[in-house]
C-alpha cells in the first residue's frame, strides 16, 4: 500500500512539474519538485527492502 501511495504522489508531482508548469503557481512547483524527489527516494528504498536480497541469506564470514 505504501509503495502505491508513493508512486501516485510521484506521478502527480511530475504532472504538476511537467505539462502543467505554466498554469501552476510557483509555490506548487517548488512543493511538487520536493515531493517528486522524496517519493522517488522512498520508492527506491521500499523496492530495495522488499526485494529478494541474496546477501542476507549468507552469514558474514
Amino acid at each position: 500500500m505504501l509503495i502505491w501511495t508513493t508512486a501516485v504522489a510521484f506521478l502527480l508531482s511530475l504532472v504538476a512539474v511537467g505539462p502543467l508548469r505554466e498554469f501552476s503557481p510557483s509555490w506548487l512547483q517548488t512543493s511538487a519538485e520536493l515531493v517528486a524527489v522524496i517519493s522517488l527516494f522512498a520508492l527506491v528504498c521500499l523496492l530495495e527492502s522488499s526485494g529478494s536480497n541474496t546477501d542476507r541469506s549468507k552469514p558474514a564470514a
